[in-house]
């Protein structure tokens, strides 16, 4: 009988309340994804998934990010966004398990190219009514839904309509259905956006960056020595 290795931990130890790949189907898939032709490339979408997984873990700092957002941000904009029961508690706090895959699955479009952009885009110079540094990703993320329901798609599971489009010849596309998303769905991502916005927020996409540099270098390096 193989000997335990006494520095495994298990995950009931320190669990998180966003774990890793806990996001919708269509966003779960992309984790996995690695192309064939270049075995160093950096899966920006995992790099954040795992940081915001820690940032929620029960010994990390305090006030975790989506207690932050659920229990403090939702609240003060609507009595109707606070929850008394969930499906699920957390340190002695509610939660709907919806709410933390909207949440995560939000956070992982981060690392995807469009992502990045929307994250990077600098709007503070733009005549913009109203604009204050902490509404920044709120104006920005208004500026996508007009282009497109991000809401709609990027909490997307796939349906029969889905199916259906696919046979008719068109590959790999869904059918994005905004009736699928409630008001409350909506409510959360734009907690989300508020966070992002304070100083809590600015530190995670700051660390998201730093860790996402430091995965390239390593790649790179690793690269080099194989040439």
């Amino acid at each position: 009988m193989e000997d335990i290795d006494m520095r495994q931990h298990h995950p009931l130890e320190n669990p998180s309340l966003a774990p890793y790949g806990f996001v919708f189907p269509s966003r779960k898939k992309r984790l996995e994804y690695k192309p064939e032709a270049n075995h160093h490339w950096v899966n920006e979408e995992k790099v954040i998934v795992r940081l915001w997984d820690r940032r929620n873990r029960k010994n990390a700092p305090r006030p975790l990010p989506v207690q932050t957002i659920i229990h403090e941000i939702l609240p003060s904009q609507a009595k109707a966004n606070r929850i008394i029961n969930g499906d699920l508690q957390f340190d002695g706090l509610p939660y709907l398990t919806r709410d933390i895959l909207v949440l995560s699955s939000v956070v992982q479009w981060f690392g995807t190219n469009v992502g990045r952009c929307f994250i990077e885009t600098d709007i503070s110079r733009q005549s913009i009514p109203g604009f204050h540094f902490e509404r920044e990703f709120l104006i920005k993320f208004a500026q996508e839904m007009k282009q497109s329901d991000l809401v709609a798609f990027l909490t997307h599971t796939c349906t029969p309509h889905c199916e259906t489009i696919r046979k008719l010849g068109f590959r790999n596309e869904c059918w994005y259905d905004r009736n699928n998303v409630s008001l409350r769905d909506r409510a959360v991502v734009d907690g989300l956006m508020r966070w992002l916005g304070r100083k809590a927020g600015r530190e995670f996409l700051a660390e998201f960056a730093n860790r996402k540099q430091n995965a390239w270098a390593a790649a790179n390096k690793r690269c080099k020595q194989v040439a």
